[in-house]
């Protein structure tokens, strides 16, 4: 099913109810929480890195001044049928044991480890202390303490991780290596070195048993339980999905049925400011660093930014268009208990949208939502399956 505008601008929404779910499903987890700690001080100190840069500080100042203005008019609408119009959507996919298992396995338990006891072995996560010599002399960047790896998967140079293999957690011992002759550092390329390495732990993935479902989950006494819990939240997802899906469908129904539908300049340019204060606000809330620190990550100007979020903002205003225009014949408004219905339906709470968005972008979204069910709810919506879909595609 093609994605349009409507359903890319509820992307934050599904976001945030992915996190949640997320969260969920590792309510009782540990390990997770140090991955987000370290992406976040990694992500920090990127960011202090680019504000020593004279460009990045002009870009932080010019997001700073970004001050979205809701024109008075969006536009020209000319709003046609949009009650017992008809709609085609696609069922929500069900969710197999198979598939929970399957994202339990990938998303899950590589986060959950144990102390083998046993010596490493290509597979188990190991955490060492390394230190790298030349003629009996440290180089630089051969020293680093506290690596996590699982072993096997590459990443190092040749016979590095081979001199782990077979090692205890507490052991130490010298590995011998040679540097490829096409290494990045031409001073090291070509050259034997000795790493003196020492494993402080070795470990390996936990197995799904009923001792780990109730850690992962207290109200869960079986593995069988856990997985049942982790397919009925994918299956939510699934549904919800597939919910936004026709909302999507029942906007672009309007759409076509509408004479006259063109966004303005000004509107554009408010949508465009008010994606770049969201985006900022949710960068900072989520990692603690602004849309300005990410796009110097990249090497992506604020210009080149706004190039990229035009197309999707010119058909979000078109859209907005079409349902602030049913908001009105319909007096819709995002009111306190409209809102905190939005936020239910994203599997979020009032606290998390504040913290995502400004009051107007989130009473914007929430009338958005509002037309669409309306629009849903009042349509005559055929279902089809995922399999009927991709038969009809060309």
């Amino acid at each position: 099913m093609k994605m349009t505008a409507f359903r890319k601008h509820m992307k934050k929404e599904m976001i945030l109810l992915l996190a949640a779910a997320a969260l969920m499903l590792s309510a009782c987890g540990g390990s997770s929480e140090g991955d987000t700690e370290e992406t976040t001080a990694a992500s920090a100190q990127q960011a202090d890195a680019g504000s020593m840069d004279p460009a990045y500080a002009a870009m932080a100042g010019e997001i700073a001044a970004v001050d979205p203005k809701r024109p008075d008019s969006l536009g020209e609408i000319s709003l046609g049928e949009y009650k017992g119009i008809d709609i085609e959507a696609e069922e929500a996919a069900q969710v197999t044991n198979d598939e929970a298992i399957a994202f339990i396995e990938t998303n899950i338990l590589p986060y959950y480890l144990e102390e083998t006891g046993e010596p490493a072995a290509e597979g188990d996560t190991v955490t060492i202390d390394f230190a790298g010599t030349m003629d009996g002399v440290a180089f630089d960047g051969g020293t680093a303490e506290g690596q996590t790896f699982v072993l096997g998967m590459g990443g190092y140079i040749d016979g590095f991780e081979d001199g782990i293999v077979g090692m205890k957690a507490g052991e130490t011992k010298d590995v011998d290596v040679t540097f490829p002759e096409d290494y990045g550092n031409a001073e090291l390329a070509g050259r034997p070195a000795t790493f003196a390495i020492t494993v402080s732990s070795v470990q390996n993935q936990r197995e799904l048993d009923d001792e780990l479902a109730q850690e992962l989950n207290s109200e869960c006494s079986t593995k069988e339980e856990y997985i049942s819990f982790v397919r009925d939240v994918l299956q939510e997802e699934a549904d919800n999905n597939a919910e936004y899906a026709l909302y999507d469908n029942a906007v672009q129904a309007v759409i076509a049925g509408c004479s006259e539908l063109s966004p303005s300049e000004e509107a554009i340019d408010w949508r465009m400011d008010e994606t770049i204060k969201s985006d900022d606000l949710m960068l900072q809330s989520t990692y603690g660093i602004g849309l300005a620190d990410y796009l110097s990550m990249y090497g992506v100007t604020l210009d080149d930014y706004r190039d990229s979020i035009r197309e999707n903002c010119t058909e979000q205003v078109r859209q907005y268009l079409v349902t602030e225009a049913i908001c009105d014949a319909e007096g819709f408004e995002a009111g306190e208990a409209e809102l905190e219905e939005w936020a239910a339906q994203n599997g979020v709470d009032m606290e998390t949208v504040n913290a995502t968005y400004d009051e107007e972008e989130a009473a914007i979204r929430c009338r958005a939502y509002l037309a669409a069910k309306f629009i849903a709810d009042n349509g005559n919506v055929t279902y089809v399956s995922a399999e009927e879909t991709e038969a009809a595609m060309p």
